[in-house]
């Protein structure tokens, strides 16, 4: 008798449903902008990818300590501030050097998701660079189309900075 329940208590115990997970949707939001540069891609890509260059041209990595960081490979990182004060690191998650390099935004605080990714693409005689953003917001519609737009001016004003860096070169 003891082994028949025992057998049954195992097989309960294998077949019970698990325990349902707490789930929570949070919208994500995506942001393009595009640029076209005057400089051949290779050129686009060394101001994109060297510390010293891109500490000046992208207000999230001005930190100091990124002026030594030349991205080259899958998880090289640089430290951040975005706009809202919050700290963290980007981590490469890709790279095709002169053509694509993505990044993992990892806020300290862990509240919230956000990855980057920039594309070149030969255009006559520049280069076209194409910037995508997307990032978790649980905000109400007036505060995630508020913090939208200031993405999107800062977005279109990190691309200008980073032409005519590029371009004066």
């Amino acid at each position: 008798m003891f082994r028949i329940a025992s057998r049954l208590a195992l097989a309960a115990m294998l077949f019970a449903a698990p325990a349902l997970a707490a789930t929570t949707e949070i919208p994500v939001v995506r942001i393009e902008n595009s640029t076209t540069i005057a400089a051949p891609p290779a050129a686009v890509w060394t101001w994109l990818t060297t510390g010293k260059n891109l500490v000046t041209w992208c207000p999230v990595w001005k930190n100091e300590a990124n002026k030594s960081v030349h991205l080259m490979k899958v998880g090289d990182s640089l430290d951040f501030t975005d706009q809202w004060g919050n700290g963290g690191r980007s981590v490469v998650t890709f790279i095709a050097p002169n053509k694509e390099l993505r990044v993992a935004h990892e806020p300290t605080d862990g509240s919230y998701l956000c990855q980057s990714k920039v594309m070149l693409t030969p255009s006559g005689s520049g280069t076209n660079v194409v910037w995508v953003e997307q990032y978790t917001d649980p905000s109400a519609a007036a505060d995630k189309a508020a913090t939208a737009g200031k993405m999107e001016t800062e977005m279109a004003a990190t691309l200008g900075t980073l032409k005519a860096s590029v371009e004066k070169k």
